[in-house]
């Protein structure tokens, strides 16, 4: 009788937890008071996989290959859940029309598919759930709710005189001089002409920084590359993106980088300053630069306010056995 009783509680609880959406996977990543469970976190080291090799059709996954999921993973999962904490902090929640559009979105997926048993196998091919799949599609839209509060806040926050400092700060003229290391058909110079042309690059560098021969005239006498003549502007975000102009913003202005050695030639970078029109010229480009900054830094400061617990699963889920975690 106690066996009867008890098998009819576990199916009545099982037909509970169906009905309501309820996850039978453990928690693996706890942000704050928010949990999420083995099979979302096993779709984020999927999401993050990169293979190393192919070894009879099979994919290899190494320990470096893993561990950069796994931080990547855990990265995404402490943004996507400190949005969605702060979003409910502010009060920020989806609108009916926003609701509306991802269950558009999720219909047309599986009509594309072909049905509801072609979806269920997408979401098993990509590791996902059904649950997974609906909060992965909402992370935008709570990402972009919490960007537009931000934004309307940014408008009293940047004043004329804090988006000039800013300006000021992120934004330089840069000119270079260019010494190529390939000939006219793209192979690299023999050692001969190497030599030269470092040799050429380290006397561009001294007359440089002693002042001995202006810049622009260096330029002139030296610079192989035709579309460099009178320089350009540049933000701080574009040049850390470019290999040659990483470290643009961290000379002075005015100042003079060492010799950067790409594959294809060597670099000698000026910083100057901007013209004074430009910042009137591209003000709303300049502030758009500026409020993404500021978002991108206090959501920074925003995932130190809660506490991030890895539950001993993580360290059972790897590239490898990923399908066995997503239920």
């Amino acid at each position: 009788m106690r066996k009867k009783l008890w098998a009819a509680a576990l199916c009545c609880a099982l037909l509970l937890c169906l009905l309501t959406g309820c996850s039978p996977s453990p928690t693996a990543v706890r942000v704050g008071d928010r949990k999420v469970d083995a099979s979302e976190y096993a779709f984020y080291l999927y999401y993050n996989r990169t293979n190393t090799g192919e070894d009879s059709g099979t994919i290899l996954y190494d320990a470096a290959a893993l561990q950069t999921a796994r931080e990547l993973a855990l990265e995404q999962i402490v943004t996507n859940e400190v949005v969605r904490l702060k979003c409910s902090e502010f009060g920020l929640a989806l609108s009916e029309a926003q609701q509306s559009t991802l269950s558009l979105s999720k219909s047309r997926l599986v009509e594309s598919l072909g049905g509801k048993a072609a979806y269920l196998d997408y979401l098993r091919q990509t590791y996902l759930t059904d649950r997974a799949y609906d909060k992965f599609q909402a992370n935008a839209y709570y990402y972009d709710l919490l960007y537009t509060y931000m934004a309307q806040e940014g408008q009293t926050y940047f004043t004329d005189e804090k988006l000039r400092q800013y300006f000021s700060g992120h934004y330089a003229t840069v000119k270079y001089v260019y010494l190529s290391l390939l000939d006219e058909n793209g192979q690299p110079l023999d050692q001969e002409l190497r030599e030269e042309q470092q040799a050429a690059a380290q006397t561009v560098l001294e007359q440089a920084r002693s002042g001995e021969t202006d810049f622009d005239s260096l330029m002139l006498q030296y610079n192989e590359d035709p579309m460099m003549t009178v320089g350009f502007p540049i933000s701080e975000p574009e040049a850390r993106s470019t290999d040659y102009l990483t470290t643009l913003f961290d000379l002075e202005e005015n100042g003079v980088s060492d010799i950067i050695t790409t594959t294809d030639g060597y670099y000698i970078l000026k910083r100057c300053p901007v013209s004074a029109t430009y910042y009137d010229e591209n003000q709303t480009d300049i502030y758009q630069a500026a409020l993404d900054e500021r978002f991108a830094q206090t959501l920074d400061e925003w995932k130190e306010e809660y506490p991030v617990t890895v539950e001993k699963i993580v360290d059972k889920i790897n590239l490898s056995n990923l399908g066995d975690y997503v239920k």
